[in-house]
């Protein structure tokens, strides 16, 4: 897909990255991490081994979080890293590419969960947050463009996969299932883009911000019925007398 390949613009490597937060001061509480080879087509060349962990919170995670994730305050507090090292070990895993990697995620939440952990927490590598919200790349906004649901609203991650005919593979909410898909969903819209026209088209045609005799035009399209200059000028006289 030529639109995505020039926001690439032949990077060697991108890092898919998802987060889950708490449920209410939106805390980091697990990150997955993948660091991706690409070749010059944009395409997927290597996924390197995953960069996982659990991050301890100030706050609670709370009882939709955990239903949704099965990460418990216990689970973390046993389990998880502070922050801080949390970061230290992705900047380790991502190597010299940090600071200039575009890091892609699937909707808002993931750079706002990074704004958050930083505000509660004192010792956050401030410097290091501001680079990945910098460089934060939102899949699902891009995706937007091309691609709506029937209600004209963005689909889920699972359900982006499923109108490329891939499965969701792994448990939903998981970070690093959820950062694999990703990368899966990635992949779709690089190999795919006649199923990205088929849903263009009709976005295209939904659309309320063109013209009444415009949209009439692109209806026409849409359905494979052929327009004459003729019949644009006749629409467009019909519109203002």
């Amino acid at each position: 897909m030529r639109a995505l390949q020039k926001i690439v613009n032949g990077r060697k490597t991108l890092c898919f990255l998802d987060l889950e937060g708490t449920q209410f001061s939106h805390e980091m509480i697990a990150i997955g991490a993948l660091k991706v080879d690409l070749k010059k087509d944009g395409s997927v060349k290597k996924i390197a081994k995953p960069f996982y962990s659990l991050v301890i919170p100030k706050n609670k995670v709370g009882k939709i979080v955990v239903d949704l994730t099965g990460l418990t305050d216990e689970k973390i507090k046993k389990e998880g890293k502070k922050l801080r090292e949390v970061m230290q070990g992705l900047k380790k895993y991502l190597g010299k590419s940090f600071t200039s990697t575009l890091f892609i995620t699937y909707g808002n939440h993931d750079a706002r969960i990074l704004a958050q952990s930083q505000a509660y927490n004192l010792d956050a590598p401030t410097e290091d947050i501001k680079i990945m919200i910098k460089h934060n790349f939102d899949l699902a906004e891009f995706m937007y463009q091309y691609i709506k649901d029937e209600h004209g609203n963005s689909y889920s991650l699972s359900n982006a996969l499923n109108e490329f005919h891939v499965d969701f593979k792994g448990t939903k909410h998981n970070a690093l299932a959820d950062t694999y898909n990703l990368v899966y969903l990635y992949e779709a819209l690089i190999k795919h883009p006649e199923i990205v026209a088929v849903h263009y088209k009709d976005t295209i045609a939904k659309s309320k911000q063109y013209p009444e005799c415009v949209h009439k035009l692109i209806n026409k399209l849409v359905n494979n019925e052929s327009v004459t200059p003729e019949e644009f000028e006749k629409l467009i006289l019909e519109e203002i007398e």
